[in-house]
């Protein structure tokens, strides 16, 4: 296979609005001829660690593109171990990621071209303007998406991709995608006017852990292994997230009730997040949760526990 020396290409292309960093590569090698794989290679772009600002600079001189811009479009080095950023956002690594979530929605490929940024994040299940699952098996050949494909819009297999009209998102999770979007900039979608009053003061990282955390398990009994098993697709992840919406809403209503989710909410995860967060306040409404939680895993000698009495921290008031 030829060898590619460092320069730049000489087709230019533009960076779209809400376009993924590895999105315009595909498009960028696309158009100057250079097989997604090769091309790769050829730029460095090592999809299963976060680049450093060199790595970057390297890049965008090679796909001929703005470097500010292409660097809140891939993810980055954080200066936190476990932490990356995208989108001028701080994340945890399994939560944005390079190397996976090739995910599509074939309708947003078809009208504007482009492989969004937001599908990069585990916590797109889905497409907030078109109201679909995002797709992550071609529905021709049955195989995963891969990046390495002829174009944005075409499978390995040769043929467009096909939404599943039957696959509508539930309004929870429709709302869950309004609200991400307009998070990452998007402020043309409606409001999300179905989620917690307290998500909508989270990071994005934040607010995805959090509900994941409260709806990963659908009911006591639940193994958290088995449970994640099971929501590796878009599909099976709005699944959860709806789950987690819908209880987080329940205990905002009235917090007596976080006490009935203690026994499906993953609170290994909830402290994590109290321990380690993107912002305070995603910190704040975790450890919250968890001594809400706390009276029916530790009850103490009266059985009243330590759940804190009246409603959520005022910060979400």
């Amino acid at each position: 296979m030829e060898t590619l020396e460092p320069r730049q290409l000489p087709v230019k292309l533009e960076l779209a609005p809400a376009e993924s960093g590895l999105g315009f590569a595909l498009r960028a090698l696309r158009a100057n001829g250079v097989a997604f794989d090769q091309g790769i290679r050829w730029l460095g772009l090592e999809r299963h660690r976060p680049l450093d600002q060199q790595s970057v600079r390297r890049i965008a001189w090679c796909l001929n593109v703005d470097r500010s811009q292409l660097g809140t479009r891939l993810v980055m080095q954080d200066a936190s171990t476990g932490w990356v950023r995208l989108a001028g956002m701080r994340f945890r690594r399994q939560v944005a990621t390079n190397k996976l979530y090739a995910k599509v929605c074939p309708q947003c490929l078809r009208e504007q071209g482009i492989a969004k940024l937001s599908w990069q994040l585990r916590a797109a299940v889905g497409c907030a303007q078109h109201g679909y699952s995002l797709i992550w098996l071609c529905p021709h050949c049955g195989q995963t998406i891969a990046w390495n494909r002829p174009d944005v819009d075409i499978c390995r297999c040769g043929r467009h991709f096909k939404t599943d009209s039957s696959d509508a998102v539930e309004p929870e999770v429709q709302a869950w995608l309004n609200w991400m979007e307009r998070a990452l900039g998007d402020v043309a979608l409606s409001s999300p006017t179905a989620l917690p009053t307290a998500a909508l003061h989270l990071s994005i990282d934040g607010a995805f852990r959090i509900i994941e955390a409260l709806g990963l398990c659908p009911r006591a009994g639940t193994s958290v292994r088995s449970a994640l098993a099971g929501c590796k697709t878009p599909r099976g992840l709005g699944a959860v997230v709806q789950r987690g919406v819908e209880r987080l809403k329940a205990i905002e209503a009235d917090p007596g009730v976080a006490m009935r989710f203690s026994m499906v909410a993953n609170q290994p995860a909830l402290a994590q997040i109290a321990a380690d967060a993107a912002a305070v306040e995603d910190q704040a409404l975790a450890w919250w949760l968890m001594q809400s939680m706390r009276s029916s895993v530790d009850p103490g000698a009266t059985r009243a526990g330590s759940r804190p009495r009246g409603q959520l921290p005022l910060f979400i008031s």
